[in-house]
């Protein structure tokens, strides 16, 4: 019934599939609260149930974390649930490739009927293929009953509607979607509070408490790498100044490029301080996730990044061997105390991951409807709680995780375990507050989403994309070599291979690359979004 689906370009052209997403589904289900009153029954969703159509069958390249459980997708529980409910024999192509392949097949007859991925591996995003005819704008499809749950939700909720849809007032894709109560920062520090304690130490709140208990973390502990951190995420000290490195916009609402601010030298200044002083770790921009972990776990660092779920998941595992240990989220550090950190961590409310629909899709409207169920009151129970008997039973009228989520007798984590029958995490579907502090097997992780929230700060990333295509290449090649001229200096100038008196001729050579241009672009997009 599932089978992997075959393309005349193979695995490699397959894998670039990996770049759309659409577990947001929608069938006939009633809707959701908001829904309610546009869906009166089920025959105006247009289900196939209620019609008696043959089965449609529909290829899907879907985002994809459990290989190591299933072979075939189309084994996964909670896409059986949706086939089911939605009336659809969904047939799974091979996603295990890149972005590349998405590039051979975009404007081809190749790409499968529904596209499920992050926004960041595809080719010059969502937009772009929307612009290029790759996928079908939804709004027809919503405006003619297909997707009536999506839609009521976006009527109920305008701040979520005005980042869904462009400056044209085309929906490209159904993305995952935040509720206004559900947190919206992740990541943050970690420090060792056994260690504060030990030491007689307070929790650092500025930059320089921050700096003197790594000194003393060094001095008093023997950590060679005090502060460490993977991914290049250092971007909370970037933000101690103020602004960001990369795109922001201010107060004023006016757009600027960070790394050419007079702060980000002082950001420079701070890390070519902390390299030359030992309590930065030299591996940090380099370093893998076992690297990471082994130096949390012998005790050479004191003071991590991380997010919420894996870091401080990974290391509350880390603890139960080491029982004197203790990491607990930091406040983000401000200059002077009693300062506002001003700069917005916040994600927005709707994710980089979504689902769309192929310009070659053979039945656009059975599509509709897988993308439009979880937006309807049961497929929103599923794609946040899973199954009722199984990974949730109702208490006093709330879903509560059962032992198979939070205790699994296979030994999975609570969100592998939860994501056989909910679905992968990171995915789209109305996210629900409960389901993510259910989510957190620790106090301490849903402590530090209180820790490091940010709501009222000024200073905001820019949010998603939506330049024209004439803007977007023009961008883009601006910022491709700026980009790489900022990654290869920034460290120089930390590491010291690089005088910090050169910071001028820095950035004068990024503004001879033409970042004026490409913060006047970005600038236009702005300004679209905020008349939207």
């Amino acid at each position: 019934m599932k089978k992997n689906f075959p393309s005349k370009l193979g695995t490699a052209a397959l894998a670039a599939l990996l770049t759309f997403s659409s577990l947001f589904t929608g069938c006939g289900s009633s809707g959701q609260t908001q829904a309610d009153a546009s869906v009166s029954n089920k025959e105006e969703t247009g289900s196939a149930a209620t019609s008696g159509e043959e089965t449609p069958v529909l290829t899907v390249w879907s985002y994809w974390t459990n290989g190591d459980l299933y072979n075939d997708q189309g084994d996964w529980e909670y896409w059986q649930a949706i086939e089911e409910a939605c009336n659809v024999d969904l047939q799974f192509v091979d996603s295990s490739g890149g972005k590349d392949a998405l590039s051979l097949l975009a404007g081809t007859d190749d790409l499968p009927d529904i596209i499920i991925e992050l926004e960041p591996t595809i080719p010059g995003g969502v937009q772009k293929l929307l612009l290029d005819g790759s996928i079908i704008p939804l709004n027809d499809l919503m405006d003619n009953g297909y997707m009536p749950n999506f839609k009521a939700y976006l009527e109920s909720d305008p701040e979520v509607d005005k980042l869904c849809r462009n400056n044209e007032g085309l929906y490209a894709w159904a993305p995952m979607i935040r509720k206004p109560d559900s947190p919206l920062v992740f990541n943050g520090n970690m420090i060792r509070q056994d260690w504060l304690d030990e030491l007689g130490l307070q929790m650092p709140e500025t930059v320089q408490e921050m700096e003197d208990v790594l000194v003393a973390f060094k001095d008093q502990k023997g950590c060679d790498s005090a502060f460490s951190f993977i991914y290049g995420n250092y971007n909370i000290m970037v933000n101690s100044f103020g602004i960001r490195e990369g795109m922001y916009v201010d107060g004023d609402n006016k757009v600027h490029f960070g790394a050419i601010e007079d702060e980000y030298l002082d950001f420079l200044t701070l890390f070519n301080r902390w390299m030359n002083m030992g309590i930065l770790d030299p591996d940090a921009f380099t370093q893998d996730t076992d690297a990471f972990f082994a130096k949390i776990s012998s005790g050479r660092t004191g003071l991590v990044w991380g997010y919420t779920g894996g870091t401080l998941g990974k290391i509350q595992t880390i603890q139960e061997e080491n029982k004197e240990m203790n990491y607990q989220p930091t406040p983000n550090p401000v200059l002077n105390k009693g300062d506002k950190f001003i700069v917005d961590q916040s994600s927005y409310r709707i994710n980089n991951i979504g689902g769309a629909i192929s310009a070659t899709c053979s039945n656009p409207e059975a599509a509709a409807r897988v993308l439009d169920y979880t937006y309807g009151e049961e497929g929103n129970m599923l794609a946040n709680y899973g199954k009722e008997g199984v990974t949730y039973e109702m208490v006093d009228g709330k879903p509560v995780f059962t032992d198979f989520v939070l205790h699994n007798p296979d030994g999975l984590s609570i969100e592998k375990a939860l994501s056989i029958y909910a679905g992968c995490n990171n995915k789209p579907f109305l996210v629900e507050k409960d389901y993510m502090l259910g989510g957190y097997a620790y106090d301490v992780q849903k402590k530090s989403l209180e820790v490091w929230a940010t709501p009222d700060a000024t200073v905001k990333d820019m949010p998603p994309a939506t330049m024209t295509d004439a803007e977007l290449q023009e961008y883009n090649s601006i910022m491709t070599d700026i980009q790489t001229y900022l990654d290869e200096f920034k460290l120089k100038f930390i590491l010291g291979t690089e005088p910090l008196e050169n910071f001028p001729e820095f950035v004068e050579n990024i503004r001879n690359m033409n970042i004026e241009r490409a913060i006047e672009i970005r600038q236009a997009e702005y300004d679209r979004y905020l008349a939207r």
